[in-house]
């Protein structure tokens, strides 16, 4: 069995009004997959599944939709392999260890995120991409930054992101299971 993390986009206070952790984790194990766990309040699981990543991004984004959801919260899919591959790699260890909550992360639901665009930006923060993954180191300045989320799906695709904090709890508790 394949241990897989769930990001759902666009999760907050509205949408936990539409559909709370509990009822996606209910849903979740309905719809056959083993020991659903969520992490935080924003849209984070650690599943197992015999299934290929294609078919349990499909069953994912088909029980956030019976739950209520719109088409703007996107399931996008990853092995806890991948998510250990990303802390492994930690191409900012300065911002992992002194301020992970301004690390972000950002997951793309498309195969081949379009990076080109990077080559001329030239924003405050430090960005590097790693495999289908960009990592944004926004050192204090997440402030002179309000653009980059947008610019970022706007370029690159459909994304969810999350603090470093977050990818290392999700690829912790991945690990850790049987």
């Amino acid at each position: 069995m394949t241990t897989f993390i769930i990001l759902l986009r666009a999760i907050g206070p509205i949408t936990h009004k539409i559909m709370s952790m509990a009822q996606w984790r209910d849903a979740v194990a309905t719809a056959g997959y083993g020991d659903p766990q969520t992490y935080v309040a924003t849209g984070n699981m650690v599943v197992g599944s015999d299934k290929a990543m294609t078919e349990v991004t499909r069953d994912m984004n088909a029980v956030v939709r019976d739950l209520g959801l719109g088409p703007g919260n996107v399931a996008v899919v990853r092995k806890a392999a991948q998510l250990n591959k990303l802390i492994k790699a930690n191409p900012f260890p300065g911002a992992a260890e002194d301020r992970p909550s301004e690390l972000a992360v950002y997951f793309f639901a498309g195969v081949r995120p379009d990076f080109s665009w990077l080559e001329n930006y030239d924003g405050p923060e430090r960005i590097h991409v790693e495999g289908t993954h960009l990592l944004v180191d926004y050192a204090g300045r997440g402030a002179l930054s309000p653009r980059l989320p947008g610019l970022i799906e706007k370029r690159s695709g459909t994304v969810t992101a999350r603090n470093w904090n977050t990818v290392r709890g999700l690829a912790q508790r991945a690990t850790g299971r049987k």
